[in-house]
């Protein structure tokens, strides 16, 4: 489901037991509704628009390298996953006021690390997803955005 708006007729055809396509109409018969299950390539930063587009959250999330690779870990990863949904959940209760989706996403994130790190662990897709998110989150200048990645050694020494 991620994509843009002509996404939304497969959820409608889910929801609404019937679809509309280019050429026909197709009842579904009383087909049984289900839990849409999302993975591959998922993170934090690709969830809010996947659940604009869908919209709902009500999904089973698999996101094993949204969340295992994360540049502080696991327990992060899958925080920063979960407060994907919340910034999406608020942004569309209209806290942020009147701002795009990516603007509300950022906001939620200056004060959420979980989610502030997921910009610097994904961010080809920050880029791609969130122009000047550098900027609005207040890294200025290469020395302060630098790859993620994470030190499984420290991590296993420390614990």
């Amino acid at each position: 489901m991620e994509g843009d708006a002509s996404d939304k007729n497969i959820a409608f055809m889910l929801q609404d037991d019937e679809a509309d396509g280019p050429y026909y109409h197709q009842e579904w018969e009383g087909m049984k509704q289900t839990t849409p299950i999302i993975s591959g390539g998922m993170n934090a930063l690709r969830l809010p628009a996947f659940f604009e587009n869908l919209g709902h959250s009500n999904v089973i999330l698999t996101a094993g390298g949204g969340s295992f690779g994360h540049k502080d870990g696991p327990k992060p990863g899958a925080i920063s996953c979960r407060q994907g949904e919340e910034s999406w959940k608020e942004w569309k209760a209209g806290k942020f006021g009147d701002v795009s989706l990516s603007d509300g996403i950022i906001e939620f994130a200056k004060t959420h690390e979980e989610l502030k790190g997921a910009f610097l662990t994904f961010q080809k897709d920050a880029d791609q997803i969130y122009p000047g998110w550098k900027e609005k989150l207040g890294y200025t200048g290469e020395s302060s955005v630098q790859a993620a990645t994470f030190d499984w050694a420290k991590k296993a020494a420390a614990a």
